[in-house]
């Protein structure tokens, strides 16, 4: 099917108008380089019970005149129906949760609600905002043929040390000295595989079963790690067995999670999921029963931190791998709305910036493995560059200089909303940091600078640290005790952000816009500049800010250690729109970019020109993340490794296979994709995947003093250090 990216520029710009007039009823649908036009409209079928789409055809769509009709009756076809599917998609994000109901035929946006996220209880939002998106249209909750879930849970969790207690068996391993992996209990029993996956030992089921008992006393779930697991799974599955007989918990194997090797941080990756189980199966087993309460039995899928999709029973038994899923539905549904597969996708929050390139419709990914806070994991994750630049980002003077970031504070346009006082208190005193108590907070976890510095906000309403300072009875330093109470959220910090000033300057509806003001006017009062160039100057910062993150990434991926003094101070010439008189640098990006996320077009209007190419803000580039967790795939991807060896043949290492050995390079490498291919092709079709679909690419690492021996393919041989060749398997989830 042809995308409408893919459309002439005045076809677009006739839809672009008719949609303007009102008229949304319909679509187009181009034949050579022919277009023609038919109107949509949708029914309920009362004995079939379901929504039927009823489409047909307007007429034909010429330059220069418009929607020309069929000149004979005769021309005219009859009423095409089809079953109507429809997607719900649903994202918790830092500010907002947001729910789209979009038609799954053509990726249309139906309905789109957003509800602030509560992030004590996520389900609280997310019940919200979904209520809202079926209030908003005619769909309703039995229509629905795919549910998607995209939450921040894990990885919230994860920064906030929250998790359940794991018992853990290591198989076959030897670390020469103690390790820890966060962890209640640890056994080591015998076993384990050489890196050809060869038994180096064999299990003694009944020391198995004696682990079994120990690391199961007072823990929710189980993890096991074997060593070269990924070479031969069979020790490892048939300790998940023996556990899963002998207790009710929930037991992942190191195997099941990644096929990398590295068993230490592959062991850190399974002890985090175990932890993450009972957090999140909760969560998901209250969203499938809120859910088939409201009437939805379509199935419900979890958006993965690759851009893929699993189904919640999965998403239950490795939450690990939904961290880090925000960033990777919006990459996702940037491509889906804009209808573009090669772009760099910029994504800018209420809280950071996230940047992927897009790949033929998927965004890179990370294959070494995601970092969330302390733990190291071997979860694949979007190849993602995020800066903390958001909406809600603090905006910091000093010494002239702006700093964005990287704490998130309220806006001052929303603070003046609840308290209209603050306004003229700012414009009074040019003070723009304010503090506000939870009155409500649990008091019991601060310590005694803590509870003083508490007790003497509580019930003031916002307050500066002067004036915090002088309710405390005596401390004189509080900088301390403001940031702990603000991370741990006792207290509320609001300044300017960037919000702000695009509120000021009229390019951002939200909040009260005095608010705005006052905190710009402030600003203005400190560089002695009118308000109007204190705004322009914060607002061109903000905006080189985005472009500098744009060229690192995409200077990380050609050149990896580049940053210097000079090369930044260079960046930063070359993504300003200033002009110098003797030389001009300036970067020629070659695929376009897509901007998405609420603030987006006010933010990057310009990035194009920066860089040398298009950029493209796609209708309903505000919900993008939400229209990403059901337009996704089922998708799983492993990278097998060939290498010359000292026999005169070639070695294929395939992850949950072994080792293979062949006479001629191309042998090994076609066999090693075919049996990559076989593998995922079997586990995604165990995911519930239709119309499956596999590519492979290849990638060799050359080397420079050649290689040994003597091979048939002896120019090969010598030039080739190794090669690596990822096969990615993706499939449909099903519907309904």
């Amino acid at each position: 099917m042809v995308q409408r990216s893919e459309f002439d520029a005045w076809v677009i710009e006739w839809i672009a108008e008719e949609k303007a007039k009102g008229r949304k009823c319909f679509d187009v649908k181009r034949s050579g380089n022919s277009y023609y036009v038919y109107y949509q409209t949708t029914r309920y079928n009362s004995e079939l019970k379901k929504r039927e789409k009823i489409s047909g055809y307007l007429g034909k769509l010429v330059q220069g005149i418009g929607l020309v009709e069929p000149e004979r009756p005769e021309e005219t076809l009859g009423d095409e129906i089809s079953v109507a599917r429809y997607g719900l998609g649903v994202d918790t994000g830092g500010t907002f949760t947001d729910a789209v109901i979009i038609d799954l035929d053509d990726n249309t946006v139906i309905a789109k609600r957003k509800s602030p996220t509560t992030h004590k209880d996520l389900s609280i939002g997310l019940h919200a905002s979904v209520d809202a998106v079926f209030d908003a249209c005619e769909i309703r909750p039995e229509d629905i043929s795919l549910v998607g879930i995209s939450t921040t849970l894990a990885t919230n969790s994860i920064l906030e040390g929250m998790g359940g207690n794991v018992g853990l068996i290591l198989i076959g391993w030897d670390p020469m000295g103690p390790v820890h992996f966060g962890e209640k209990h640890q056994v080591f029993v015998k076993g384990g595989f050489d890196c050809r996956g060869r038994s180096v030992e064999q299990l003694d089921e009944a020391e198995v079963k004696k682990a079994v008992k120990k690391v199961s006393k007072g823990v929710d779930a189980i993890a096991i790690s074997g060593l070269f697991s990924t070479m031969n799974t069979s020790q490892e599955d048939r300790v998940k067995k023996i556990a899963s007989e002998m207790t009710s918990l929930p037991t992942v194997a190191g195997h099941e999670l990644s096929g990398t090797l590295g068993i230490d941080i592959r062991t850190e990756t399974t002890v985090l999921n175990a932890k993450l189980i009972p957090v999140v199966s909760k969560f998901f087993d209250d969203v499938r029963e809120t859910f088939s309460s409201k009437g939805i039995k379509a199935p419900i899928m979890a958006y993965k931190g690759d851009g893929s999709v699993m189904d919640l029973d999965q998403a239950k038994m490795y939450p690990v791998e939904t961290i880090l899923s925000g960033p990777a539905a919006s990459s996702v549904g940037g491509a889906t709305l804009s209808g573009i597969g090669n772009c760099a996708i910029i994504d800018v929050g209420g809280t950071s910036t996230d940047i992927a390139v897009m790949d033929e419709g998927f965004p890179m990914i990370q294959e070494e493995g995601a970092n969330v806070g302390k733990w190291r994991t071997r979860v694949k994750a979007v190849d993602m560059y995020t800066v903390a630049l958001g909406g809600d980002s603090r905006i910091t003077l000093k010494e002239s200089k702006f700093t964005i970031g990287p704490e998130r504070v309220t806006p001052l346009s929303a603070l003046a909303v609840r308290y209209p006082e603050i306004v003229d208190k700012i414009m009074y005193n040019d003070l723009i940091d304010y503090y506000i108590a939870d009155d409500n907070a649990d008091t019991s976890q601060m310590d005694e600078k803590e509870l003083r510095v508490y007790n003497g906000m509580k019930g003031k309403g916002p307050m500066t640290s002067l004036t915090i300072r002088d309710s405390t009875n005596g401390l004189w330093m509080i900088s301390d005790e403001l940031i702990s109470l603000t991370k741990k959220g006792y207290i509320e910090a609001s300044t300017i952000t960037p919000t702000d000033i695009m509120v000021y300057l009229k390019k951002f509806e939200f909040g009260d816009p005095k608010g705005a003001e006052a905190g710009v006017h402030a600003i203005s009062e400190k560089l002695g500049m009118t308000v109007r160039q204190a705004a322009m100057t914060m607002f061109e910062e903000i905006k080189m800010k985005i472009s500098e993150a744009l060229m690192t990434k995409m200077l990380d991926d050609e050149m990896g250690d580049w940053q210097s003094d000079g090369s930044l101070k260079l960046m930063r010439k070359m993504t300003s729109l200033k002009r110098e008189k003797q030389l001009d640098l300036l970067p020629k990006l070659k695929y376009p970019i897509v901007g998405v996320g609420a603030p987006a077009e006010a933010l990057m209007s310009d990035i194009g020109e920066r860089f040398g190419t298009s950029v493209i803000f796609p209708e309903h580039f505000d919900v993008c993340n939400a229209v990403g967790a059901v337009t996704s795939k089922i998708s799983e991807s492993l990278t097998a490794t060939v290498a010359p060896t000292l026999d005169y043949r070639f070695s294929a290492s395939v992850p949950f296979i072994g080792m293979l050995y062949y006479d001629r390079f191309e042998t090994a490498m076609q066999a090693a994709a075919r049996s990559l291919t076989s593998y995922l092709t079997e586990k995604v079709k165990r995911s519930g995947a239709v119309n499956i679909k596999a590519v492979s690419r290849q990638h060799i690492n050359f080397s420079t003093e050649g290689a040994y021996g003597n091979w048939e393919e002896e120019a090969i041989a010598r030039s080739i250090n190794f090669a690596e060749v990822t096969v990615r398997v993706t499939g449909d989830p099903k519907t309904q």
